[in-house]
């Protein structure tokens, strides 16, 4: 383990931050890694790569104490306690910690701890290089095919888009004349407060617009800082929109002809959301969300895990860290405060503000505040009387 020595000037020299590569198979993700480690080798810098143990806890105990690089591959392996392990050795050791791994397995479910690291993530890419392995798709694959062992041929995993992906295991020849209907995808836009989520969100649905598609965006109910029938910018930059409570709503006001579906403020719909994005999207419309990926204490948010995992692009927003004499460029998480003090940790989870309730902060600055002591009840003395 680190000793104070070795922790006290890791703190006066360097801040530590947390990477993650997620894809199919075949997507360049252990290239990643390798790509990281070399490019520290070739800056003098000590890198390690963690092997995989049964109990994420037990990476700690491989660590080197001048280790500044630590690789960990096959993420979706580990438990979820491997996500407190990571922040651990980014936040307290101050060490640059580079995971990859696939963030759904072939029968297209969430795996591991992978969703929760793409959220906790202060860098996150999600890596689409594969070519779709059927003949003749051009679209990116997001998905891993698990194909069948047959006649002494073994088993395989391939990248195919979400249309040609089945969540049994199918032979190893596709289908011809697959799905008439055109390709629909899920971007998802996540990052802290102030990093400029709804900002791009309307940017790409402005594009949609003026390339001539029919266009709906949607918003929660409980958000009317800036507009009510508009999503808004802290910028006050707006798109038209519909408010809704819940992804019913949201699923009743679509229109058959809309070919683009924007979302944004998507923490504070309910899971329901996950599965009716991966339903328009799998139909052909091209849903683009946007959200908070973690709250103000620093954990994954409401539904944003499943929608990272499921998205087939995601683009992880940063923000300047507002914390005084930081000027760090990797705000990845949000401070809310409380006359001036950081909220403490049983406070409400939902609390709608802008400037004055929330900051953008790093990693490091980042702080939790403490939950206020219960005072003791007064006993009368009639009470203890009737004690005795």
């Amino acid at each position: 383990m680190i000793n104070e020595r070795y922790r006290e000037d890791r703190e006066r020299r360097r801040l530590g931050s947390l990477t993650v590569y997620a894809g199919p198979t075949h997507s360049g993700k252990t290239k990643k890694l390798e790509a990281e480690a070399e490019r520290a080798m070739r800056q003098g810098r000590r890198m390690q790569r963690l092997t995989a143990v049964a109990d994420a806890n037990e990476l700690l105990n491989q660590l080197d104490p001048l280790t500044e690089l630590v690789t960990v591959d096959d993420a979706q392996h580990y438990d979820d306690r491997l996500l407190d392990v990571l922040n651990d050795l980014a936040t307290l050791h101050r060490v640059d910690v580079v995971a990859a791994g696939w963030e759904l397995d072939y029968a297209g479910r969430a795996a591991g701890p992978m969703p929760e690291l793409l959220c906790a993530a202060d860098f996150a890419s999600k890596l689409d290089d594969g070519v779709c392995a059927q003949p003749g798709c051009r679209n990116p694959a997001s998905r891993t095919q698990r194909f069948h062992a047959i006649n002494g041929t073994p088993e395989r995993f391939l990248p195919v888009c979400r249309r040609h992906h089945t969540a049994e295991a199918r032979a190893l020849t596709f289908q011809e004349i697959w799905f008439d209907e055109p390709s629909g995808s899920l971007d998802l836009i996540s990052g802290c407060m102030f990093s400029g989520k709804t900002q791009e969100l309307i940017r790409r649905l402005d594009q949609a617009r003026y390339a001539g598609s029919t266009i709906q965006a949607f918003k929660p109910a409980l958000d009317d800082r800036y507009a009510i029938e508009a999503v808004a910018s802290h910028r006050e930059i707006r798109f038209p929109a519909i408010a809704v409570p819940d992804a019913g709503a949201l699923r009743d006001q679509l229109r058959d002809e809309t070919r683009v579906v924007g979302i944004d403020e998507a923490q504070f719909f309910g899971p329901d959301i996950v599965s009716l994005a991966e339903e328009l999207a799998s139909r052909g419309r091209h849903v683009i969300i946007a959200g908070l990926d973690l709250d103000f204490l620093a954990r994954p948010f409401g539904p944003m895990p499943l929608l990272a995992a499921h998205a087939d692009r995601l683009t992880k927003l940063q923000a300047s860290c507002q914390y005084a004499d930081c000027g760090s460029r990797q705000a990845t998480r949000t401070q809310r405060l409380v006359d001036g003090v950081p909220a403490p940790v049983d406070a409400p989870l939902v609390v709608i503000g802008g400037a004055a309730t929330y900051q953008a902060r790093c990693r490091h600055h980042h702080r939790i505040g403490l939950a206020p002591r219960s005072e003791p009840e007064a006993v009368t003395v009639a009470e203890e009387s009737a004690e005795l």
